[in-house]
Order: structure tokens, then C-alpha cells, then sequence
């Protein structure tokens, strides 16, 4: 199938409720394993191709089946049942819970040596129904290489990075993954979603960000500031996963609201040798958001992706104040972490009279400074004076 992007599900990462219409295969180190669809979770990741953390809220239903009658062990005390011919586990809740599933390698009828595990051979697997979809899973996958009709002799790695940004992870920016954004006082009213890899994509106008009702509309919005949205790379690669399409496709902003969606006809393996980050830029978008773009001719080549940004009718811009403080306090040396608690786990010391940037303060008076000009941690309020 030359230039089709196969997609592996080794990763997962979620725009909203992960929703597989369809049987899903999932690849770890204990073999093959089937998401049954339609399964219905809030996030589905996989962690090192060892287990699988399932979020899950009330009214939501998701099952995994091994073909090989592995023991799908988990921690939250779910019961799986083996049959002759495959195991199953079915998660259900009536609030919001984490489930974390690590198959082992025992099969049915086994001794189990840990985890919960089910009955032995011959039991049956129930059926239950699953809620009608409200939103699109995030696949972020390893690629998986396939032939190309059209290479591209030498690769050339592009585009901005989040070490380049000075991003570490999103607890270092008081965001989780799936947060909706928008930076206040600044020119770029625009909203955005973020990911755990330091990405974010845009909506690019109203209308589109209307199409993803879940994730409860301006109202929900988190407001941070510029220079932690601009910490955030932005990212116009999607794909369909409503449908699971398995193209990926770039996004060419053609006007301030409008803009048009280029297959990128190129091999998974080209796409790495191009941008390593390729996979972890991917973001889902519903049947809704990829039917109102227009389709422009393929790209041949990652290189040819533009970046992705609202085109502005407006010029000349204000740019951003940047606020500073100083450590002050009869302390040594002061703790910085990096998250805004005192849970939060250290990873440098700052030291009295020293001036630093800061990006914002949060409700427990702790403050996200930056070092050297990239965001690094945390300081407690208290050791703290506002310049």
C-alpha cells in the first residue's frame, strides 16, 4: 500500500475521550492484544510496551481480549474471564477511575504469579453495550514503515523542537495533558490544545473548536500566559481517527479563519529519518473538523509541512512584559521543583539576592520562573519579592 501512512498502536494520547469504533490492536512485549470496539475511555496509553493505563469515568465501557488466553492482570481489581479460544477483561465504573492492565505471561489455566487474575479455561465473555462516541482518541505511535512512491534521497531534519523551546513537561507549566489554553494579555487570543510531548495545536476559528462539545467551551478555557504557550511548539499534523484513517495530513493556514489539509505521501520510516518528532506532533481530529477543510494536492515530503499559524490582518504586535523577582529570606538556599507544591520533586536550589523571570504565580503562592532564559521550576511564595 505505497505512501500510506500506517499507523501502530503503541502509544496513545487523548484530545478528549478515547473512543475505538472498532477492534484495535495493540502490540506489547506479551504479544497481541485486542481493544474490543466499540470501547468507550476517557485516555488509553501504553507505558513502555508493558502495560496499558486505562482512564475511565462513569457510563463507559472498555474491554481487552487476548487471542493468546494471556492473563490480563490489573490493579483495580477486575476479574478477567478465559474462554478456549481468548481472555477478556471488561472495565466498567460509576466514577472516574485508573486502571492500569499488565499482561502477563501466563496463559489460562496457569499458575498466576500476580495481579488479578481470571477464572480458568472455559468460562464465557459478556457483552455489554458502550455509550454513543462524544469525542476522537489521540494515537501518537511509533511508525510503522511502509513502501513509498515517492522518496526522498536526503533527509533534513526541520522545524522547532520542545528542547529547543525549553520545555521539560507540562507539570513544569502547571498544564496537563488535554488542557485547552489561551494566553491572556497578549496579541494571540487563539485557543489551543496541548499534548504530553510539548505540543499544542491550534483551532482555528470558532466553528471548529464548536465541534468538540466534550471539551466544554470557552468557559473551560485555561488561561496561562504567553510564554508558556510559546514553551508549547505548535503542531498542524492530524488525522481522522473518528474514522481511523490511518493518512496523516498537513495543514496549510490559506486566510485568517480558513485553511486546507495536504496528505503526506511519504513512508513512516522517511517521516522519522525527516523529523524524529514526527509521531509525537500527530493529533486527532473528528469526521466533523476534517470534512469542513478543503483537500490540497499531497506532500512528498515532511519537509514540505508549513508551519502552522492563524494568519492576523493585524501588524505590529505588543509584545509580552516579562516579570521578575528575587529570592530573598534568611534561608541559604531555596528549593526549586518542578511542580508548584511542596510534593513536587526538586531539581535545583536558587540562592538569596538572585534575580530571575518569572511566567506566573499559582493559587498556592508558588512561582514558575526561568533560568537562563527556558522555563525551569518552581519557587515557594514565601522566599519570594516581586520586582
Amino acid at each position: 500500500m505505497g505512501g500510506v501512512f500506517l499507523v501502530g498502536v503503541n502509544q496513545a494520547k487523548a484530545v478528549g475521550d478515547a473512543y475505538f469504533p472498532q477492534n484495535t490492536t495493540v502490540t506489547l512485549t506479551e504479544g497481541d492484544f485486542t481493544i474490543v470496539g466499540p470501547s468507550d475511555a476517557d485516555t488509553v496509553v501504553t507505558n513502555g510496551n508493558v502495560s496499558i493505563t486505562v482512564t475511565i469515568s462513569a457510563d463507559q465501557t472498555f474491554t481487552l481480549q487476548s487471542a493468546g488466553r494471556k492473563l490480563l492482570n490489573n490493579d483495580g481489581g477486575f476479574v478477567h474471564t478465559c474462554a478456549d479460544d481468548k481472555s477478556s477483561l471488561i472495565i466498567t465504573t460509576t466514577t472516574t477511575i485508573t486502571v492500569i492492565i499488565t499482561p502477563s505471561s501466563t496463559t489460562c489455566g496457569s499458575t498466576s504469579t500476580g495481579g488479578s487474575s481470571g477464572g480458568g479455561g472455559g468460562g464465557s465473555t459478556t457483552t455489554t453495550s458502550t455509550p454513543t462516541p462524544t469525542s476522537t482518541p489521540t494515537f501518537t505511535p511509533e511508525p510503522t514503515p511502509t513502501p513509498t512512491s515517492t522518496p526522498v534521497s536526503s533527509p533534513v531534519v526541520t522545524g522547532s523542537t520542545p528542547a529547543s523551546r525549553g520545555f521539560t513537561n507540562l507539570t513544569s507549566l502547571s498544564l496537563k495533558e488535554g488542557d485547552v489554553i489561551s494566553a491572556t494579555g497578549s496579541s494571540d487570543p487563539d485557543v489551543y490544545i496541548v499534548n504530553a510531548w510539548g505540543y499544542k495545536r491550534l483551532f482555528l476559528n470558532p466553528v471548529i473548536f464548536g465541534f468538540y462539545g466534550h471539551l466544554g467551551g470557552f468557559s473551560k478555557v485555561k488561561t496561562t500566559v504567553a510564554p508558556v504557550r510559546d514553551t508549547l511548539v505548535t503542531s498542524g499534523l492530524f488525522r481522522n481517527c473518528e474514522t481511523n484513517d490511518q493518512k496523516v495530513y498537513g495543514v496549510e493556514s490559506t486566510g485568517e479563519d480558513t485553511a486546507m489539509l495536504h496528505w503526506v505521501n511519504t513512508s513512516g520510516a522517511q517521516a522519522v529519518a525527516d523529523d524524529s518528532d514526527f509521531f509525537k506532533k500527530v493529533f486527532c481530529i473528528n469526521s466533523r473538523e476534517f470534512g469542513w477543510y478543503k483537500q490540497g494536492a499531497p506532500y512528498s515530503s515532511v519537509n514540505q509541512i508549513p508551519a502552522y499559524t492563524r494568519t492576523t490582518s493585524g501588524s505590529n504586535a505588543p509584545v509580552s512584559v516579562v516579570k521578575k523577582l528575587k529570592i530573598v529570606g534568611s534561608a541559604p538556599k531555596v528549593n526549586v521543583r518542578d511542580g508548584g507544591s511542596l510534593t513536587a520533586k526538586i531539581i535545583g536550589q536558587v540562592l538569596p539576592d538572585e534575580q530571575y523571570d518569572f511566567l506566573t504565580k499559582n493559587s498556592s503562592g508558588w512561582y514558575n520562573i526561568k533560568k537562563g532564559g527556558v522555563v525551569w521550576g518552581w519557587v515557594f511564595g514565601q522566599y519570594v519579592k516581586e520586582l
